[in-house]
């Protein structure tokens, strides 16, 4: 029977090649390489860190990271630094702080060196030490024979009295750590260009937007790109002073402190998402739209119980197209390759989350699905803030892998993607994408309009309404009570009244009980006019049926008449016959021919009086009579107010009046042209037709006709334009235009009327008049109320900006203004 051998133990023998396997193989670039010794010099309490490149004949030869951090004497380089995955930080020991949350502690990060270059000489000094300690490794001693042991290759270990440091490094006055690493692995692919793309690296990876959360300063030096930073810089200025608006890119840099005020250029600019963990554990999201507080809310985190305490923020930016613009010109880079939402994991970026054609959030995939109803990463940009231990949020061992999958990483990329992305989406496919005209512009002006006044307000009712939710604030500014003129009106006050309840805001619920009060008069003021208006057409057919009456006895005696006369032209018409058939088929074909061209160019307008229809023209009659009850209606209010007041009526009060009852007049006088030259009926205020077949018809069939003095010429690209819009508030816009070039003594106005894309018209007037008044230092002040540099009444272009943002357009006066004359632009959207 044999016997068993008595039991021995084993153990793992390492091969030198293990450093490949942590090093090359692991650290998968350069970028990723000194990024993680970056993050060492963060964890040994750096305030300094500079990356040298030095060259010779212009091939970079050495990479210096330098810091000023506590330093390793020479127990942490042997228990430490030299103890393979052994880490410090992972179990406590580093400052003798267990809660202290580290960018790295997996104990691998010293091989970045290996990937980066050959040779490594390490010179580290504690606050403690007297002398530098220096450490030199060759990696290539490691690859020599696989079947060598780790442990058995030799690091050579002496001591210096001072740092050895490269040319322009900040002297290290107590502690610190210098690493020099030489025998590059691609030392001819360390040009300009990768020297700026590892610029540009470190800015996402340390501070994109301007977070407090890094304290360190970093810096890059390479001499050999002095001289074109300098060239650069000098024409970057002498370019600026020639530029008064500043639209220059600046130029990108190799040298020089790396900062990023990403953040800054953003933040006034565009829509913005912040979410924040507040100090009884609660997320409180607050919406910005370009400096204008939308809302805030707060919600519970019990739902994300494993956020709670991981110091949980987030920053998003939607970029519309006047956002994409700004980045470009301020950073010289297009948005999307800059990024999209980065992760930050204690201080430090988690890689590749962010990055171009990175989806790691889950956004493009569902943007696929629905992409006129959601948001890409293309259209966005931000921060996600977490700090944590490794149990929680764990980096993958290849560094650019995102997180591992734990509870509550998943917790994390679910409210990021639900609560953070699809909140902001919500809000700007909403509101902001559904004017058309509204990207390009980097201020909140089009936020006032009653169309995305009433978005909002639905938007921040349903918020008020959810049982997750409490609102804490919202814009008093822009979810308030819409004019009573609005039609928007009826729709929104209900909503509004929902949101007083549940936010309990009582100045809220009086506003909207006056309101009420005053839609009501407003209501009964129209139904008088109306009823006026009946009363009177009522009158007016009476008469005329009486009119026919009579006219028909008389037609009876003609009719006798007629019949004895007729029988002396019967032969005259037989002879005539034919040749009437023939221009009647002569002129059946020119009738349809006229009818053809009519169509094809959908006009608006009739070319004579000659045929008119007398609906047609009751139509317009009963439209003049409305519009002058309201009127007279407006006028008695106004008499009644100052006779009733004991104390004289209030001026604002009274040039409120003169300009309702100016517009009123006005709206008379346009119907009134109408009247003998526009083919179709007022029975609805609105048509739905070609507003840039309208445009250029109205200017040189009506304006033209009324307007002597002044020569109107038209330019159209004849592209149609098909939307809803208003032809009498629309044709007094126009009217006034000219009028104002009257005034001002031009001799021609010129309109030019060009469709934008499928959504946007524009509509572009310019004279050649005595121009903007130099006494007007802000040019939009024009369209303010009693403004005026004319004889005029100071309500002609007030009244223009009214009508045309109640139709969701905007009129501004042109940035590029003739060097004699006037330019003012009309931009229209479906």
């Amino acid at each position: 029977m044999n016997r068993l051998k008595e039991e021995q133990p084993l153990h793992f023998e390492i091969s030198s090649a293990l450093k490949s396997v942590i090093g090359q193989d692991l650290i998968t670039n350069d970028f990723v390489a000194i990024f993680e010794l970056v993050k060492n010099s963060f964890d040994a309490h750096a305030k300094n860190v500079d990356i040298i490149f030095e060259d010779i004949n212009g091939k970079i030869e050495r990479i210096f990271i330098i810091d000023d951090g506590k330093g390793m004497s020479y127990q942490d380089l042997v228990n430490k630094w030299l103890f393979v995955a052994y880490s410090a930080k992972k179990d406590g020991s580093e400052d003798n702080n267990a809660n202290r949350i580290y960018a790295g502690n997996k104990g691998v990060g010293r091989f970045s060196c290996d990937r980066i270059g050959g040779k490594l000489k390490l010179q580290s000094k504690s606050v403690s030490d007297n002398s530098v300690h220096i450490l030199d490794v060759d990696w290539g001693e490691f690859e020599v024979d696989a079947k060598t042991k780790f442990e058995n290759i030799a690091v050579k270990h002496k001591l210096a009295s001072d740092f050895s440091l490269p040319y322009k490094a900040e002297n290290l006055k107590q502690s610190g750590v210098v690493l020099e690493i030489s025998a590059l692995r691609e030392p001819d692919s360390w040009d300009r260009t990768k020297l700026k793309r590892l610029r540009s690296s470190l800015a996402k990876l340390i501070n994109p937007f301007g977070s407090s959360v890094s304290p360190i300063a970093l810096k890059i030096f390479c001499q050999r790109e002095v001289s074109q930073d300098e060239n650069l810089e000098r024409k970057y200025i002498e370019q600026i002073s020639l530029d008064p608006d500043n639209t220059i890119e600046p130029p990108t840099l190799v040298n020089g402190r790396i900062t990023n005020d990403i953040f800054h250029i953003l933040k006034d600019k565009t829509t913005s998402l912040n979410v924040e963990l507040d100090n009884s554990g609660h997320f409180v999201t607050t919406l910005i739209d370009r400096g204008e507080l939308i809302y805030q809310v707060k919600e519970s985190t019990n739902q994300y119980h494993l956020l709670a305490d991981s110091d949980f923020s987030c920053q998003i930016f939607s970029l519309n197209q006047s956002a994409k613009a700004l980045f470009k010109r301020r950073t010289g880079i297009h948005s999307v390759a800059f990024g999209s939402l980065f992760l930050f994991r204690n201080g430090f970026r988690v890689m590749p989350i962010g990055d171009e054609s990175d989806d790691s959030w889950g956004i493009d995939r569902r943007h696929q699905q629905g992409y006129s109803r959601t948001l890409g990463t293309r259209d966005i940009m931000g921060r996600v803030d977490i700090a944590g231990p490794e149990t929680k949020f764990k980096e993958t061992s290849s560094r650019d892998g995102g997180l591992v999958e734990t509870d509550a990483s998943i917790q994390l990329f679910d409210y990021v993607f639900t609560k953070c992305v699809r909140r902001l989406e919500q809000y700007v496919v909403g509101v902001t994408w559904k004017d058309s005209i509204d990207k390009h512009h980097d201020t909140s002006q089009r936020l006032s309009l009653d169309e995305n006044r009433a978005n909002i307000i639905d938007l921040v009712t349903k918020l008020a309404g959810a049982k997750d939710l409490e609102l804490i604030d919202y814009s008093r500014d822009l979810i308030d009570v819409l004019s009573e003129k609005s039609s928007y009106f009826e729709s929104s006050v209900e909503k509004l009244a929902e949101l007083a309840e549940n936010s309990d805001d009582s100045d809220l619920m009086w506003n909207i009980s006056q309101a009420r009060k005053r839609f009501a008069e407003l209501k009964k003021s129209e139904e008088e006019a109306r009823k006026i208006a009946s009363r009177e057409l009522k009158a007016r057919l009476e008469a005329e049926k009486q009119a026919k009456v009579e006219k028909g006895l008389r037609a009876e005696a003609e009719k006798r008449a007629e019949a004895e006369s007729r029988l002396k032209f019967e032969a005259e018409k037989k002879a005539n016959r034919e040749l009437e058939l023939k221009e009647q088929a002569k002129q059946e074909a020119e009738k349809f021919n006229l009818a053809y061209e009519e169509e094809k160019k959908r006009n608006l307008f009739l070319l004579s009086n000659d045929n008119k229809d007398i609906d047609q023209l009751e139509s317009f009659l009963h439209q003049i009579v409305i519009y002058t009850s309201s009127a007279k209606q407006k006028i008695t209010s106004t008499l009644l107010k100052i006779h009733n007041s004991q104390n004289q009526i209030d001026r604002d009060e009274l040039m409120n009046s003169l300009s309702d009852l100016l517009e009123s007049v006005e709206k008379i006088m346009t119907t009134s042209r109408f009247a003998t030259s526009a083919n179709f009926k007022l029975d609805s205020t609105k048509i739905t037709d070609d507003a840039s077949i309208y445009v250029k018809d109205y200017l040189e069939k009506i304006s033209t006709a009324y307007n002597s003095r002044i020569q109107i010429k038209v330019e159209s690209d004849n592209k149609k334009f098909i939307t809803t819009f208003t032809p009498i508030e629309l044709g007094m816009v126009l009217d006034n235009i000219v009028s104002n070039s009257k005034k001002a003594r031009a001799s021609w106005i010129n309109f030019e009327i060009n469709r934008e894309g499928n959504s946007v018209l524009n509509i572009v007037a310019t004279d050649n008049g005595k121009g903007l008044d130099k006494s007007i230092l802000e040019k939009e002040r024009v369209f303010e109320k009693g403004i005026t540099t004319t004889r005029g009444s100071g309500l002609g272009l007030f009244h223009c900006k009214k009508q045309i943002e109640k139709m969701g357009g905007e009129i501004t006066i042109s940035d590029k203004q003739p060097s004699q004359g006037f330019r003012i632009l009309i931009r229209l959207r479906k």
